[in-house]
């Protein structure tokens, strides 16, 4: 039995969505469909009931995926054995970043963490916010810094909250409202805002829909955007407002946009590190400690 596919029904008895497990899994609904059906026939059982009510969990499903949670801990736990086997204390830490989020602090982090450990290697890589997630739960990355826009299972994972973020308009300095101090919802009727596509950042994109949902038919949502660099272009070119993180800011290092915060019920996030307690190790604790330091020394200045 495919282990990748064990995991995706997890995710599913999870979300009980198609959508967004399969959004999780950067898979399209009909293949992760077909996953299911391959495990449900292999084990002769229906794992779920799909209906026009939604997806639900069936009996002898519920306890399939409370055991198939177990495999998969003992299964990660295994490779964790082997890696630590393999390397020691030593063995590299793989590191999934938000590059807005974190490019401030990154270098320096992990120049400090470097001098105190010498022979382990960080390997980083820039990532989208909700490729993070399945990044962790597979062990493709170690430790992550990213926003805390979803909730984790604190017996799974461990995190440290480094700074707070939250939404703020984003728009080009020739823009009406780019000299305002704070700008209300009502102020946005009639622009062009930009929303980036759900299968890009589908956390993001429904906080997003909500704070305009009072002005909704009053603006037109620009959709089809993809990537960070698309949305800054987008802003240069087309002159159009984006709803974003206020980290973004460290992202679009040049002086060309105005970052305004938004009188709106705006719900504030967390930066945090985030990792896995199954692949803790007492390197990868002071390098999640050695982000925090850094951060903390921001905020003073």
């Amino acid at each position: 039995m495919n282990i990748d596919n064990l995991r995706e029904c997890v995710d599913l008895a999870r979300t009980l969505s198609f959508t967004k497990t399969a959004q999780r899994f950067y898979i399209t609904q009909p293949v992760l469909s077909k996953h299911v059906v391959n495990v449900e026939k292999e084990l002769g059982i229906e794992i779920f009931l799909r209906g026009k009510n939604g997806v639900h969990l069936t009996g002898i499903g519920r306890t399939f995926i409370d055991g198939c949670k177990d495999v998969l801990d003992r299964y990660d736990g295994v490779l964790e054995e082997v890696e630590h086997l393999k390397y020691g204390e030593d063995r590299p830490i793989d590191l999934g970043y938000l590059y807005g989020a974190s490019s401030i602090v990154l270098p320096k982090a992990i120049r400090a963490f470097g001098k105190r450990h010498p022979s382990v290697e960080v390997r980083y890589l820039s990532m989208e916010i909700d490729e993070i997630p399945g990044a962790l739960d597979e062990n493709r990355i170690d430790l992550a810094i990213t926003a805390d826009l979803e909730k984790f299972d604190p017996d799974r994972f461990a995190w440290r909250n480094l700074y707070r973020d939250s939404l703020c308009l984003i728009v080009p300095n020739t823009h009406r409202l780019a000299d305002r101090k704070i700008v209300r919802v009502g102020d946005l009727a009639g622009e062009e805002i930009i929303v980036p596509r759900s299968s890009f950042m589908p956390n993001e994109t429904s906080h997003i829909r909500k704070v305009l949902s009072p002005i909704l038919e009053t603006v037109t949502q620009k959709r089809l955007i993809g990537d960070l660099n698309s949305i800054r272009m987008s802003l240069m070119v087309e002159g159009c407002a984006a709803i974003e993180f206020a980290h973004l800011r460290n992202y679009f290092t040049d002086d060309e946009f105005a970052f305004i915060p938004l009188d709106a019920a705006l719900p504030e996030f967390n930066v945090i590190a985030l990792w896995k307690r199954s692949n803790e190790t007492v390197a990868l604790l002071d390098l999640a400690e050695e982000f925090e330091r850094q951060c903390s020394k921001l905020e003073r200045r």
